[in-house]
């Protein structure tokens, strides 16, 4: 329960309500006991797009896991979707803009 008070009442009321928070139980003391969980189980961009948190208090988020040994979830359609608009070079191109 400690840890908890390192992070501010808005942050922890999205996180034992939000759309992670069953991982952590049932009632609000095992999801309070299970915090870290809940919060390990957000992406970056998930944690931005709940209600009253925004990039500062993700970034506190994100700070206060390290501390407890987790980091967010990897957000795999991110990713795929910059690579998916990232161009693609082939080699003759690249010969081509060389002037080889």
């Amino acid at each position: 329960m400690l840890a908890m008070a390192k992070l501010s009442r808005a942050i922890l009321t999205v996180l034992l309500s939000g759309r992670h928070a069953a991982l952590g139980g049932r009632f609000a003391r095992e999801r309070a006991a299970n915090l870290a969980r809940i919060a390990a189980a957000y992406s970056r961009a998930e944690l931005e797009a709940e209600k009253g948190i925004g990039p500062a208090r993700a970034a506190e988020v994100e700070q206060w896991l390290a501390g407890q040994g987790f980091s967010f979830r990897v957000d795999r359609d991110c990713r795929i979707a910059s690579i998916a608009g990232a161009e693609i070079v082939t080699s003759s191109q690249v010969e081509q803009l060389s002037g080889l």
